[in-house]
C-alpha cells in the first residue's frame, strides 16, 4: 500500500467543525467534573484534628519534695495511731493511709505545698486553719463540677477529671486573667457569664447586633483561642459559623465550650466566696493547652469526687 493511499482524505468545514466542538465538549466536561470535586471538597468541613495530650500535670509534683520533714514524720506517726481517720467530712470510705497518700499526690501536689498549709500537724482532724475549711469546699466544687459539666464531654476527649490540679497548676493560689495573658484584649475583659449559654454570643446573621456585641463575641473567641491554644476552626466549621455540631456541618467542641462556659457561669454563681471572688476563665485551667495540663484522669481522683459519682 502506497504512503499517498495511507494518507487521510483533507477534512471539510463540517468535519473541522464537529472535530472542534467535540474537543471542546470533552474539556469541558473534565473541567466540570473537577470543579465539581473541587467545589465539594472546599465546602466540606476538614476532619476534625486529633485532639493534642498535653504533658498531664506539667505543673503538678507528686514526688513530695514540697514536703518538710516534720510534717512526714506527723502525717506517719498520725496513721500509725489512727488506722481509720478521724472527723473526716469529703473522703469517706478510705482509711488513713489512702486518704494521707490523695493529699501527699492530688492536694500538696497540686498547690505544691505542706501539709501545714491547711493542717495542724499535730492532729490532722483539726479544723482549725481557716484554709482546711476552704479546702474542703473547693473539694466539695470539685466533685460538683465533674458530675454536673465535665461528665458530659465524651470520653472521646480524654475522660479527665477536675482535680486541685487543674486550677492551681502548682500555686497556691492563682489568677484566673493574668494581666500577661490579656494580650490585645482589654485589662478589664472577662468572660461574659452573665447570659445565658447556648446562644450568648450568637452574632451572625443577627443585624440588631451592634458594635459593641461584636467585638464582646471577638474579644471572647480570642481569650479562648490563647487559653486553648487553637485556632477557630478548632470548635467553628468556618464556612458556617451557626453550625453546632457534626450533624449540622460543625464541630462538636463548639458543644463542649458551651458547656464549659455554662461550668464557668455556675462557679461564678455558687462559688464565688471561695474563689476570692475571682470570675473565672478558660486560660485558669487550660493554660495554653486543650486538655488543661493540671486533669486527672480516670482513678486519679476519689470515686466520691468523680464524673461518675453521684453523691450530692
Amino acid at each position: 500500500m502506497s504512503q499517498q493511499q495511507l494518507a487521510f482524505p483533507p477534512l471539510n468545514d463540517d468535519a473541522k467543525f464537529n472535530l472542534v466542538a467535540g474537543a471542546i465538549a470533552a474539556i469541558t466536561m473534565v473541567l466540570s467534573i473537577v470543579a465539581f470535586w473541587w467545589i465539594w471538597w472546599i465546602v466540606q468541613p476538614p476532619a476534625p484534628k486529633p485532639i493534642p495530650e498535653s504533658t498531664i500535670y506539667r505543673m503538678y509534683d507528686p514526688s513530695g519534695n514540697h514536703l518538710k520533714p516534720e510534717s512526714l514524720a506527723a502525717m506517719q506517726k498520725y496513721i500509725k495511731e489512727h488506722e481509720q481517720p478521724q472527723n473526716v467530712q469529703v473522703l469517706k470510705g478510705w482509711n488513713t493511709k489512702q486518704i494521707s497518700n490523695y493529699m501527699v499526690s492530688q492536694v500538696a501536689g497540686g498547690l505544691k505545698v505542706d501539709c501545714s498549709y491547711c493542717h495542724n500537724i499535730n492532729n490532722f482532724a483539726d479544723y482549725s486553719n481557716p484554709n482546711k475549711i476552704k479546702a474542703k469546699a473547693m473539694l466539695l466544687m470539685s466533685g460538683d463540677l465533674n458530675r454536673s459539666y465535665v461528665s458530659k464531654l465524651p470520653t472521646s476527649v480524654g475522660g479527665y477529671n477536675i482535680t486541685c490540679a487543674t486550677c492551681h497548676n502548682g500555686k497556691p493560689k492563682f489568677e484566673t486573667y493574668p494581666i500577661q495573658i490579656q494580650n490585645t484584649l482589654p485589662n478589664d475583659y472577662r468572660l461574659p457569664l452573665d447570659r445565658e449559654y447556648p446562644g450568648g454570643l450568637v452574632i451572625t446573621g443577627v443585624k440588631s447586633k451592634s458594635l459593641d456585641e461584636v467585638e464582646l463575641n471577638q474579644n471572647t473567641m480570642y481569650h479562648m483561642n490563647l487559653s486553648l491554644g487553637q485556632g477557630c476552626t478548632f470548635c467553628h466549621n468556618a464556612r458556617y459559623f451557626p453550625a453546632t455540631g457534626v450533624k449540622d456541618g460543625g464541630r462538636d467542641q463548639k458543644q463542649h465550650a458551651t458547656w464549659m462556659l455554662q461550668m464557668a457561669k455556675h462557679i461564678n454563681a455558687n462559688y464565688s466566696t471561695i474563689m476570692a471572688n475571682q470570675t473565672p476563665s478558660c486560660w485558669m485551667c487550660h493554660q495554653g493547652y486543650t486538655v488543661p495540663p493540671g486533669a486527672a484522669k480516670a482513678g486519679q481522683v476519689p470515686d466520691v469526687l468523680s464524673t461518675t459519682s453521684s453523691a450530692p
